[in-house]
């Protein structure tokens, strides 16, 4: 198995998101690009030409009522009509708000202000939650098909304003909202350009052979420009999965070849496989053949298909790869995954860098990083290990606020927040993040995700939260069900990893918590709303 420098893969190079869905309709215009279950639980199947059409219909619905050079919000589950609204709001010169459907009212409310939305398409089953809140832009449900069907007529009788209008690729195209794991959400600004910039270089460093099915939130822009319009820009098609519940039955129906997932979703595919060899009794048989296809692999043999196809039918038995970024992702998961036959590429991005900085190819990566920086971006570290970034993808900045995007751009170079360092290959890795970084009473600086990194080693913890307590650490422990409440093996196991541990990385405090910490709709653990815990 191949794992050293290769070229890079080349495709034809978008300027903007117009051009990128053209060129496939232009190419293959037949083609599948999207398809999706519909309310009766039939399969519907849209081409890259239907697509082109129903953006370029809704478009030119918009502008005939008037909304150019408008925000405007888009909220919803993931669907078809989601992705029609976001291309057709970018390359009609208005700005797109991708807002997340799980937030309250009132915190949607207060983002569409803050963005200036003077409009917003919201699915037919968010309309209730809009209802409850005040002071909101002018709201349309987006079953979009009247809205298409107005916007066809419209071209029929000449009115070409939208299809000829020229894109700005320097103008903002969309506003994403930070996740907000440690405080306020503010609103990226990306260009065309930078979007463009992005799928461009992502696609040079991972190729796709077959379909993906979509499970990432489309209001981030790992779930939408990496997952969505870096595979359309492949011509390869993507099921839109709306609702997790209906994951399994997705998975063995689209049999998909390549996901993008968050580190929750690989680390559940892993104890799945492990689950079912346990209650089968053919544990032991799967950790036997494990060491032996392993072994196989380091000479060149690949013997996995054939030996696990029956781990992978529970995928859908055509997935060999899974693109995973959002969070840190244990190494251990993706050596797993890899001896079974499906390779994990985790990949570094940040919502202000369009997203993706950095990922590992297909052919050539390491383990424990977080990937090749991508070609054309520059990366570097200050004095304090922090993460730099300059290239073409890096944001216009944050909307309507100026202070904060001056604390984060320094000489054109974009500071990420997160700590690391580059190696002499270009791969990227990741040790913390600035801002959660943990400051002694004795001066010493600490990386909670470095003690937490080490901590989830154990089998029997799910999740674990580090931080300060009193001027020393702590940790919150939230164990898998066997575990859930056994303090004892807990603080056994604090001791002996104090002892490998220098005085101040010491753990003072334990908590058992027997409900998973509070996560973001990417599944990042929301840290600044981890209290001190009232028992230990």
């Amino acid at each position: 198995m191949k794992n050293r420098p290769y070229p890079l893969y080349s495709l034809p190079q978008a300027t903007d998101l117009r051009s990128i869905v053209k060129r496939r309709a232009d190419e293959a215009p037949g083609a599948i690009a999207f398809s999706f279950m519909t309310r009766k639980e039939k399969i519907l199947r849209k081409s890259c030409k239907e697509f082109l059409d129903d953006v370029n219909a809704f478009g030119t619905y918009l502008w005939h009522k008037g909304y150019k050079n408008s925000h405007i919000g888009i909220i919803g589950r993931n669907s078809y009509e989601y992705l029609v609204a976001f291309v057709a709001i970018c390359c009609g010169g208005n700005v797109s708000v991708p807002i997340d459907k799980n937030l309250s009212a009132d915190r949607i409310a207060q983002l569409l202000r803050q963005a200036d939305c003077s409009a917003v398409f919201v699915s037919r089953k968010c309309t209730p939650l809009l209802s409850e809140a005040e002071d909101l832009p002018h709201f349309h449900t987006y079953e979009l098909v009247d809205y298409i069907t107005e916007g066809r007529q419209l071209i029929e009788d000449g009115y070409t304003d939208y299809l000829d209008y020229e894109i700005d690729i320097k103008k903002a195209a969309a506003i994403f909202f930070t996740s907000g794991t440690t405080g306020d959400s503010k609103g990226v600004m990306l260009s065309h350009e930078n979007i463009a910039f992005d799928i461009n270089a992502a696609c040079k460093n991972v190729t796709l052979s077959g379909g993906t099915l979509a499970v990432l939130p489309f209001h981030h822009t790992f779930g939408l420009i990496t997952a969505i319009f870096m595979v359309f820009n492949y011509g390869y098609p993507t099921h839109i999965n709306y609702s997790l519940k209906y994951l399994q039955e997705d998975l063995k129906s689209i049999k998909p070849q390549l996901m993008f997932v968050v580190p929750l979703f690989v680390e559940t595919f892993y104890k799945s496989i492990i689950t079912t060899a346990r209650k089968t009794g053919k544990d032991k048989l799967l950790k036997h053949m494990s060491k032996i296809t392993d072994t196989m692999l380091n000479i060149g043999i690949d013997a996995r298909g054939p030996l696990y196809k029956s781990v992978l039918n529970a995928f859908g038995g055509n997935l060999n790869c899974i693109v995973c970024g959002g969070a840190a992702l244990d190494p251990r998961f993706v050596k797993a995954l890899r001896t079974f036959g499906i390779d994990v590429l985790n990949g570094y991005g940040i919502t202000e860098c369009s997203p993706v900085v950095s990922v590992n190819r297909n052919q050539y990566w390491k383990d424990g990083s977080v990937g090749l920086i991508l070609d054309g971006i520059e990366v570097r570290t200050t004095i304090d290990d922090e993460i730099l970034v300059k290239g073409a993808n890096v944001m216009l900045g944050y909307y309507k606020d100026e202070s904060a995007t001056k604390l984060v751009f320094n000489d054109g170079w974009y500071s990420t927040g997160d700590l690391g360092y580059v190696d002499d290959d270009r791969f990227l890795y990741i040790t913390g993040r600035k801002k959660n970084l943990i400051i002694l009473n004795n001066g010493e600086n600490v990386s909670p995700e470095e003690i937490e990194s080490q901590l989830l080693l154990n089998e029997n913890i799910a999740e674990a939260v580090v931080y300060e307590s009193r001027g020393s650490l702590a940790v919150q422990i939230f164990p898998v069900e066997e575990y859930i409440g056994n303090t004892e093996y807990f603080e056994e196991m604090i001791k002996e990893y104090n002892k490998t541990q220098p005085q101040y990385k010491h753990i003072r405090k334990v908590t058992l918590r027997d409900e998973e910490f509070e996560k973001n709709s990417t599944k990042k653990i929301l840290r600044f709303k981890i209290n001190e815990p009232s028992r230990s």
